[in-house]
């Protein structure tokens, strides 16, 4: 539970992934047909695309040297000038860098900095992201962008950075081997870590429009030929139901879901107890067969 009275606020939630990608054109595509996202700066190497009214949720790097895409950034928003201060003092108390955003986005927000995790991967926090006055006008597209999933080495040291520091809150945890973090969107997680031998983001989740449009995403999958490195799987932490597709050319594995539990304030703030769930696979996909059916997490 938490104590609102004391506890300083995070960042409020996900708004985009940087990614460095060996053929632009390619990765536009299939950001567009796989995901529903929007184009929105085409620019000579460099695209963003989005898909609700803020500026964009992914922005993609031409990096024709890169075998597969690099997730360089990714950035979330905070609610206020006094929140993104206090994020800097405590970012400063940790005695880590801070540093200036990408140019690109510092175009787009009044003001942000830009801060290390303990395994290099670069957080921007800014605050007010432009936005667009309606979403794009697609049958096809996500609702929003919600959070990223790293696999890292330094999981002891990722979990003091995101909530020691950032102020990000734990939702739940599988035994001591992954942790579910929320931020002030209230979404159960907009941050998720798992501990493993070395460091990659793992994938990135979109919200979608229905259950329906999950399963649309999967049939273009299937139809395409992508990969689907984990098909349908009901979450027990976060209640959504979700694939996973997975083109390394394009960037981590991209989760479509629909459904992702979002905490009322009184949970949030007061009621919500983090549950410390064993480590079986029918606490990560509560339609698993038996506890050792691990087979294509």
């Amino acid at each position: 539970m938490t104590d609102t009275a004391s506890r300083p606020r995070g960042p409020y939630g996900m708004e985009y992934v940087r990614l460095e990608v060996p053929d632009l054109q390619a990765s536009r595509e299939f950001y567009e047909y796989h995901v529903g996202l929007e184009p929105v700066d085409v620019e000579d190497g460099r695209v963003t695309l989005r898909t609700g009214i803020s500026h964009h949720v992914v922005e993609l790097i031409s990096a024709p040297e890169r075998e597969a895409a690099f997730v360089s950034a990714i950035g979330f928003s905070v609610e206020s000038p006094e929140v993104l201060a206090d994020l800097a003092r405590r970012v400063d108390a940790a005695g880590l860098e801070r540093f200036d955003i990408d140019k690109n986005v510092a175009a787009l927000c009044t003001d942000g900095f830009a801060v290390n995790d303990p395994n290099g991967l670069t957080i921007e926090l800014i605050y007010e992201f432009q936005e667009f006055a309606e979403p794009p006008q697609l049958l096809l597209r996500p609702l929003d962008i919600v959070h990223p999933f790293i696999s890292t080495d330094k999981y002891e040291e990722s979990l003091q950075f995101y909530m020691g520091v950032l102020g990000f809150l734990a939702s739940d945890y599988i035994g001591d081997m992954s942790a579910f973090l929320r931020s002030e969107d209230r979404y159960h997680h907009s941050f998720a870590v798992r501990r493993d031998t070395k460091f990659y983001v793992a994938h990135i989740c979109f919200r979608m429009q229905s259950l329906d449009h999950v399963f649309r995403g999967r049939a273009r999958a299937r139809y395409k030929g992508v990969r689907i490195a984990s098909d349908i799987v009901n979450h027990s932490a976060s209640t959504s139901i979700a694939f996973y597709m997975q083109d390394e050319k394009h960037g981590p594995r991209v989760e479509l879901c629909d459904g992702h539990r979002v905490l009322t304030e009184e949970e949030h703030e007061h009621t919500h107890r983090a549950r410390r769930m064993s480590v079986d696979p029918r606490n990560i996909d509560v339609w698993r067969a038996a506890a050792d059916d691990w087979k294509d997490f």
